[in-house]
């Protein structure tokens, strides 16, 4: 990788040389208004360069790149190891004025440009251990040592999940389990059903939870957890990661013994990470009944009764399922598609990753013909905490250390619970 030598790293010299040439400024801004484009599609926006006066230079440079990096420590037998591993899946340079090798005069102005992403590139995605991070910059190359540049401006590379072409999507939930306890002759039995396995982000998931309860056991309240397993893999070690991205607790009554739970999808990514191979996304709901033991021995025995099961999570909704209601956004007078591509996929309940490949299908053109929604993601907090190690700056590279959150997109439904229209101005959602 080239050393470059730029306006943080020499600032007396660059302020000298700045100061000579006439440097005033230079930037980029992307077309697209959140910054969010698909495999496949072109980046385009404009390169601003001030300058008093024409300078002799090697050109303007446009650099565009995206890669996954990947780093965790594990502890054994008292030494701690690193492990990391990464994948390059863009690396683009461009000149807009200029070839690099010969002086030219260069003139302020604006210079648009437009850049092809590759096709089958794995989704933009941010994590405690790793991230696929997309990025682009301009500089202004005097000389192979002395340049100017640009901020780096991360950009969202989207998903396309089809849930119409994963076969476990439509199908239903129902999963019970009973369990007798210490001094007990009658077991404790919960159930829960969902309409469906797939869902989209904004889209609520309904869940319908039954206990029956004949013996004398308490149970004081049923705990929902809504989860992202996250698995980072190197060479050597792979390593999961588990977020709560939703966690409700739901009083019992001794009267009812069915109950519905209900929330919404936030703004994550799909599931599986297609194209990546150091990255896979899972997503879990767990019920469980937490039950009332006040002696300290009897808890190592009498644990809660638990239910799991597995979430696909996709970006185009299921047809017969549930309509997304259309919505007025600043992006509609935007000309942006997504391509006319889907995702076909085999996934069942005992597979930890889903890689699938693009095809063509009119499915998802019809499900994106609607106006578009965006909102930021977040890395949410950890489900035991105590376990994490601390990250440091290991996975950021050009100097680029600033979280980045990746932009999803969003449906609204007439069920969903977030009622209100999405604030493009959402803050930061790094933890």
């Amino acid at each position: 990788m080239e050393e470059e030598v730029d306006c943080e790293t020499e600032s007396s010299i660059v302020a000298a040389l700045s100061k000579n040439i006439g440097f005033r400024r230079i930037d980029i801004v992307l077309d697209h208004p959140h910054k969010v484009y698909y495999s496949g599609h072109q980046v385009s926006g404009n390169v601003h360069l001030e300058l008093n006066e024409p300078v002799d230079g090697l050109g303007i440079r446009l650099k565009c790149k995206g890669e996954a990096q990947v780093y965790f420590t594990d502890r054994s037998a008292g030494i701690r190891r690193k492990f990391s591993a990464f994948e390059s899946y863009l690396h683009a340079e461009t000149y807009l004025v200029g070839d690099g090798k010969e002086m030219s005069a260069i003139t302020g102005g604006v210079y648009p440009f437009t850049v092809t992403l590759p096709e089958n590139l794995p989704c933009s995605f941010e994590g405690r251990y790793g991230r696929v991070r997309y990025s682009i910059r301009a500089l202004l190359d005097v000389t192979t040592i002395y340049r100017f540049s640009t901020n780096i401006i991360p950009f969202t590379v989207a998903p396309i999940l089809d849930l119409n072409r994963d076969s476990l999507a439509p199908l239903p939930i129902s999963v019970q389990q009973s369990k007798v306890y210490i001094g007990q002759t009658e077991p404790l039995t919960i159930s829960m059903s969902l309409p469906v396995h797939g869902y989209v982000p904004g889209q609520s998931i309904p869940i319908k939870i039954a206990v029956a309860n004949p013996s004398t056991v308490v149970v004081k309240k049923i705990r929902v957890v809504f989860k992202k397993v996250v698995t980072y893999h190197s060479m050597e070690k792979s390593r999961k990661h588990k977020e709560i991205i939703v966690e409700v607790e739901q009083p019992v009554n001794k009267d009812p013994d069915t109950y519905d739970v209900t929330f919404d999808v936030p703004a994550v990514p799909p599931t599986g990470m297609i194209h990546c191979n150091v990255i896979d996304v899972l997503y879990t709901l767990k019920v469980e009944a937490c039950i009332d033991v006040s002696e300290w021995y009897y808890r190592m025995f009498q644990k809660n009764l638990k239910l799991r099961t597995n979430i696909v999570v996709g970006t185009v909704p299921l047809q017969n399922y549930e309509t997304p209601q259309k919505t007025a956004d600043v992006t509609e007078a935007i000309p942006f598609h997504p391509p006319s591509t889907a995702a076909t996929e085999e996934y069942t309940n005992s597979t930890p990753s889903l890689k699938n490949l693009g095809i063509e299908d009119s499915t998802a053109k019809r499900s994106f013909s609607s106006q578009t929604l965006y909102e930021k993601s977040e890395i949410y907090r950890s489900s035991k905490p105590d376990r994490d190690d601390p990250t440091g700056d290991d996975g950021d590279s050009d100097g680029e250390v600033k979280p980045y959150s990746p932009m999803y997109r969003v449906y609204k439904f007439k069920s969903s619970r977030k009622r209100h229209v999405i604030d493009y101005t959402i803050r930061d959602g790094h933890r």
